[in-house]
């Protein structure tokens, strides 16, 4: 049992289930699809993370299932809606559907040739690219929704990467010394 990966994978699953009660049923068709697409692939692996980090190994590729859904047809649909919600505009059907319909060709592709190198090229592009709208949406006057974007990615970038560079950080260091 990893009880902080239980913990932090109990609150992703609360706020992704919030967030799609509160928000997401009230958006128009596509861009709930869109949204749903990335809040609920999270959600789910989230969900059987929490599952599989309290010891119950068969929950591993369910969970597996669900961050490669979300990392293959959540990524393109984030990209996709991200630059709608910037831009102020409704979500085009057809373009929309589109993504969705190339996100699921990119997901079957990693799932049946488990080419998970696919899956990093499409986080390496589409994380980049959020952050790219999000400073275009503080460019364009959208404040609220481009500084929310580039805290997410920010946050996103902290969490996966802390291991690798936050314990040498000066900041820690400095907290270190302060706490003791």
């Amino acid at each position: 049992m990893e009880l902080s990966h239980v913990i932090s994978d109990a609150v992703l699953t609360l706020v992704g289930a919030f967030v799609f009660f509160k928000y997401l049923l009230k958006l128009e068709l596509a861009t709930c699809l869109l949204w749903e697409a990335f809040i609920l692939s999270v959600t789910a692996a989230a969900f059987f993370g929490v599952i599989r980090f309290l010891g119950y190994s068969q929950a591993i590729p369910i969970s597996e299932f669900f961050q490669h859904l979300a990392g293959t047809v959540g990524a393109f649909c984030l990209v996709l809606v991200s630059i709608y919600l910037v831009l102020s505009k409704p979500v085009e059907k057809n373009i929309a559907y589109l993504i969705i319909a190339i996100g699921f060709v990119v997901f079957a592709f990693v799932q049946f040739t488990n080419n998970l190198k696919v899956l990093q090229y499409v986080s390496m592009i589409a994380i980049p690219l959020v952050l790219l709208i999000g400073i275009f949406g503080l460019i364009k006057g959208r404040s609220a929704v481009g500084s929310w974007m580039v805290l997410a990615v920010l946050s996103l970038v902290l969490a996966t990467y802390n291991k690798s560079f936050m314990p040498n950080t000066i900041l820690i260091q400095l907290m270190s010394i302060i706490i003791y």
